[in-house]
């Protein structure tokens, strides 16, 4: 069965977990509910188009969703997992390994101002010493892709080392970034110089394990909010890596703006070095295609997460399962798909930004689908109805009225209607043989045998009665994919999205055709073997019996 887990749904129904559940281990706790069976992480939003229309972006990690998207095979001409294929990034991220059991990370660091700290001289500026810090921010990415920012502390940019710590899960985790965000200053550029000297990892019962960091990393710097001109004097420098020693880098903030009542801060960004990344590819929906004006294998600039994406339509369906308003609307503009891991890596590479996972897309072992649900359902802080199980959803619709009442009695109908034809069937073969009684009646008295006749008349009505059926059955098909949809609603009132799916079993309608084919035959096979006197049948008929 497949789960939708709403935006607050994942955490432990565990008495050694803390009320308040961590955002970056969510997948995590909801991967080990008893009865999950595979995870996918995802994450919505809304983008606005032409027209004041309004489309659906829809992020999810497919190479995990390959086995739970399920699609009618009117929606698209694939099946899920090629319409999936070749989104997912093909590489990890590179990084330091955390350690999986770990319970809280440690950062050894340093920042230096020139001209104060522990090595500064006499005529050092008392009020410079210990006046600015830094907030730093830790970028780690757990073992589904998904990267998250840790707030680590404040380190205070007086030169001395100091230890910052921040709770993480219980991973496994990769590092991949460093940040440090300083109020740029208003007199004088400063010279600062920051220095990782080592990352820790310790565990529940207190083990510590030295975290080693790689080699390759890349560093940059943002002002927010920017400068008007970015090369005007008094601009922060680019940030230079030390080549020697621990992880270190050194930077001028530059000066604010003289005059200026904002408040402007320069982040400083450690990054480990990463491959490029790929192109962000999507499926789009007929209907966003229609209203952005794009088509098949054309470049689209998105907003997710605040920052333009710009992603390549490389297929279309007729629709996205879970992706339509819930109420039809005219300025619903379609839906657009796209891979979480590859966007992520897209805006760390660009903006040092990330989309967290905001519901996640879930598989059970059979049978378990209840355990699932009661498991998920227990979490602290998601609220029953954000569980969205499939089979309670199919249950419902069932249920409700606007859609039962009109399949109930298109159902009822097709059955009275296929006993009437039947019954018509055996009167017109009953009336068919008393018609042509003296004309069996001569054959016989030329010495044709009943079983002959028999199979005579059964092949007459055989013809007449499938000649009837296939006209019927094809009209029938006709009528109900036409009326069908008409009649089915939500349990709003409304039409559904995506449109009913018709589908006629083949199975169930041949033997509705068989049964209704039976009747006639049997009564016509039961007429015609029947003994008649022939002499009297003629006789009947206007013979002088001589």
């Amino acid at each position: 069965s497949g789960f939708g887990s709403g935006p607050s749904g994942a955490g432990a129904p565990a008495p050694d977990r803390p009320r308040r559940l961590r955002r970056h281990g969510r997948t995590d706790l909801v991967a080990g509910v008893p009865g999950v069976a595979e995870v996918a992480p995802a994450a919505r939003s809304e983008v606005s188009l032409s027209g004041d229309r309004t489309a659906t972006v829809l992020a999810l990690d497919t190479s995990r969703a390959a086995g739970l998207l399920l699609m009618r095979p009117d929606l698209a001409d694939e099946s899920p997992r090629g319409l999936l294929s070749g989104m997912a990034p093909k590489q990890p991220t590179k990084g330091a390994t955390i350690p999986a059991g770990t319970a809280r990370l440690t950062l050894a660091a340093t920042l230096a101002v020139a001209g104060t700290g522990p090595d500064a001289g006499p005529d050092a500026d008392p009020a410079h010493v210990g006046s600015r810090s830094a907030d730093v921010t830790v970028t780690v990415e757990d073992r589904w892709g998904s990267p998250y920012r840790l707030a680590a502390g404040s380190l205070p940019a007086d030169g001395r080392e100091h230890t910052l710590g921040m709770d993480v899960s219980a991973g496994p985790l990769t590092l991949t970034g460093v940040e440090f965000t300083v109020a740029q200053p208003g007199g004088e550029s400063e010279e600062h110089r920051l220095t990782v000297r080592r990352v820790t990892a310790t565990s529940a019962d207190g083990t510590a394990r030295p975290v080693p960091l790689p080699d390759a990393w890349t560093a940059g710097s943002e002002l927010s909010p920017p400068s008007s001109a970015p090369d005007a004097p008094g601009a922060p420098s680019t940030p230079r890596l030390l080549k020697s020693g621990p992880l270190a880098v050194e930077y001028s903030t530059g000066r604010s703006e003289t005059g200026s009542w904002k408040i402007t801060t320069l982040t400083v960004r450690l990054r480990v070095a990463q491959p490029k990344p790929a192109e962000v590819t999507a499926v789009a929906t007929d209907r966003f295609l229609d209203s952005s004006g794009a088509s098949t294998g054309q470049r689209v600039t998105v907003l997710i997460g605040g920052h333009d994406v710009p992603v390549r339509i490389v297929r279309s369906v007729r629709e996205l399962p879970g992706t339509g308003p819930e109420t039809p609307s005219a300025q619903f503009g379609g839906a657009l798909l796209v891979d979480l891991p590859a966007v992520n890596r897209h805006l760390q590479g660009k903006y040092g930004a990330a989309v967290a996972p905001t519901e996640w897309w879930l598989r059970t072992g059979p049978g378990r689908t209840d355990e699932a649900a009661a498991g998920l359902r227990a979490f602290p802080d998601t609220a029953p109805a954000q569980v969205l199980v499939r089979d309670e959803v199919a249950e419902r619709l069932r249920d409700d009225p606007f859609g039962a009442g009109p399949g109930a009695a298109f159902a009822a109908a097709t059955l009275v209607a296929a006993a009437l034809a039947a019954v018509g069937f055996a009167v017109s073969a009953a009336g068919s043989l008393r018609e042509r009684g003296t004309e069996f009646s001569v054959l016989r008295a030329l010495g044709a045998s009943r079983r002959r006749l028999a199979r005579t008349v059964a092949a007459e009505q055989g013809v007449l009665t499938g000649l009837a059926l296939l006209t019927g059955a094809a009209l029938g098909a006709v009528l109900t994919r036409a009326v069908i949809p008409l009649t089915v609603l939500t349990p709003q009132a409304t039409r559904p999205v995506p449109d009913v799916y018709v589908a006629l079993p083949g199975d169930r309608v041949a033997l509705l055709l068989a049964g209704m084919a039976v009747v006639p035959l049997l009564v016509t096979a039961a007429l015609a073997l029947r003994r008649t006197d022939t002499t009297v049948t003629l006789k009947d008929h206007g013979g002088t019996g001589r």
